[in-house]
């Protein structure tokens, strides 16, 4: 067992791929023979609140500055990130050991060589759980679930165009050891996560919000799935005000929300911000009240990212 401590950390505003996979790798870590301890970057969301609860998992410790949490430091294991604006703050006075994740490749840098595992699939929960199968790892009932619901989640039950063969049929395999039935659980998974009902303007703005860098400007994109649009576009200058209070409050050079229908597999884009142009450029369209209407868009990673910060070069 290694002597220093090592944590598993998924990154800020974190998802339910970021808290479940960080689970899962450090039960793996510690099956293979490192005790590792997983952390988050926050509460989790309602849809994570749904799967822990259903597997019956502790919510992982919050960690909100690594100076603070461990003024010792520690070894860093980093999960579903790695660009520095999403990692936890203080990181740099942790020893960052390595890095699974399935997303670009960002400005992260470290003193020295680190593990490093990126595949172009569509979650961080499928990479994981290969590497138990790959090692003949048993996958305990809940740490499938997790890691089960992790890509129900990032691939929005296989509807997402981030979704890769590997996603669907590494979900196919952990499904009977989670003991779950993939298109029931995975709809009331979604379902549960789709109700926002109590959430303030200021809540839905930063749902699972990420920064972004590109020529020297900051950005923030968020983005909130539903089952019906309908509620939250009837709010549509509400929710752009709380964007432009969240742009104001960060210096970010825009802010933006993704409004996605997931059974439509759609998505409305919502900025605030000096963003016209980009936004017109992006997605070769025009702009109007502070959005636009893209259909068959659900990934923020592949349909979103690349042209607003191709946009901004």
């Amino acid at each position: 067992m290694s002597e220093q401590t090592l944590y598993v950390s998924g990154h800020k505003s974190p998802d339910t791929d970021s808290i479940c996979s960080a689970i899962a790798f450090a039960n793996f870590k510690t099956q293979m023979g490192t005790s590792a301890t997983p952390v988050c970057a926050g509460s989790a969301n309602k849809e994570t609140t749904f799967i822990l609860n259903h597997f019956n998992v502790a919510h992982p410790q919050i960690v909100e500055n690594w100076e603070t949490f461990a003024p010792n430091g520690g070894d860093l294991f980093l999960i579903d990130h790695n660009e520095s604006k999403q990692i936890i703050d203080g990181y740099k006075s942790m020893n960052v050991v390595g890095v699974v994740d399935h997303h670009r490749i960002g400005d992260f840098e470290t003193d020295g060589p680190v593990y490093i595992h990126m595949e172009p699939v569509g979650c961080s929960g499928t990479i994981v759980a290969n590497m138990y199968f790959d090692n003949n790892q048993e996958i305990p009932q809940t740490i499938a679930g997790l890691m089960l619901s992790a890509i129900i989640s990032d691939t929005v039950l296989f509807r997402s165009p981030t979704c890769t063969p590997k996603d669907k049929a590494t979900a196919e395999k952990l499904a009977p050891i989670a003991g779950v039935d993939i298109e029931s659980y995975g709809l009331d998974m979604l379902k549960a996560g789709a109700d926002v009902s109590d959430l303030t303007n200021d809540q839905i703005v930063r749902t699972d919000m990420k920064e972004f860098s590109e020529a020297g400007q900051t950005i923030s994109i968020g983005q909130i799935s539903v089952m019906d649009t309908t509620e939250l576009l009837a709010k549509r200058d509400e929710l752009v005000a709380a964007l432009e209070a969240l742009r104001s409050s960060n210096n970010y050079a825009a802010s933006y929300i993704m409004i996605t229908n997931i059974l439509k597999e759609s998505t409305d884009l919502l900025y605030s911000g000096d963003a016209d142009a980009v936004v017109s450029k992006a997605f070769n369209t025009e702009v109007k009240d502070n959005g636009v209407f893209l259909e068959n868009t659900m990934s923020r990673k592949k349909q979103i990212v690349p042209p607003i910060l191709g946009a901004m070069k």
